[in-house]
């Protein structure tokens, strides 16, 4: 057995399945600051199969098609949709033509039947869906105060009573960033409807259902929370090795 099959068998026995998840549209050159939350993303839209997924700022498309890749590989009827101007703002950076160039190529070529992609404001984008459609949506535009607050109100009528929202960077202490301030206020309103996850910068998982505690949502058992965290933080941290250590053309051994 040589060194290549040796690390890939120890990957997989280390995870307990057969399988990891690889994002192939994620390279050195696009780096997605979502990429600790990308095991989480993939199971977690096929747990709970929404009919409408929207992402509200989508970049290079770090987390958008590592739902993308779940929706195709267990063949789900979920139709998804990507809003972003593709312009940046304060927070990422203002983008390079070829950054939309690069999302819409690859999304064109893999995902074209089920994925579109809406270049406009999120405000623009919320007149397309009706009240109550939305199934899944991911939170991940400006992060100020006032705009991840703004973006919740928005969306929130066009979440259907069982949906789920999820909002990136919950963790981030710095000027400019309001979204730990905003998701602290929701947790004191709804604690039996969040739950977070404190690694990557955080990602809180806000459940619209208040008739059922987040925790019977996600699978795991009232108390214990920690060991949720600590399976997806597992999975995250082989994936970034894997990532960092494994030639891309020999992703295929493991996924």
């Amino acid at each position: 057995m040589n060194k290549t099959t040796t690390r890939t068998s120890n990957y997989n026995k280390f995870l307990g399945r057969k399988t990891l998840y690889l994002p192939k549209h994620i390279d050195r050159k696009r780096k997605s600051a979502w990429s600790g939350h990308i095991p989480f993303s993939h199971s977690f839209i096929k747990k709970i199969n929404p009919n409408k997924f929207v992402e509200l700022g989508t970049h290079h498309g770090g987390s958008y098609f590592s739902f993308c890749d779940s929706v195709l590989k267990n063949s789900l009827q979920t139709t998804c949709y990507a809003v972003d101007t593709w312009e940046g703002e304060e927070h990422a950076g203002f983008y390079e033509e070829d950054v939309y160039q690069f999302v819409d190529n690859y999304n064109k070529l893999n995902f074209s039947h089920f994925s579109n992609l809406l270049q406009m404001t999120f405000e623009g984008a919320v007149k397309k869906f009706d009240d109550q459609s939305v199934d899944l949506i991911h939170i991940d535009g400006f992060h100020s105060y006032e705009a991840v607050h703004s973006d919740y109100e928005t969306w929130k009528q066009k979440m259907s009573p069982n949906g789920f929202m999820l909002f990136h960077d919950t963790s981030v202490e710095q000027p400019g960033f309001g979204v730990k301030r905003f998701w602290n206020e929701l947790m004191n309103k709804y604690p039996n409807q969040c739950f977070e996850f404190y690694h990557s910068h955080g990602l809180g998982v806000f459940s619209l259902d208040s008739g059922s505690p987040i925790s019977e949502k996600l699978g795991f058992t009232m108390g214990r929370e920690s060991e949720y965290r600590q399976r997806y933080e597992k999975q995250a941290v082989i994936l970034g090795r894997t990532m960092k250590w494994l030639p891309k053309p020999l992703w295929h051994l493991i996924y």
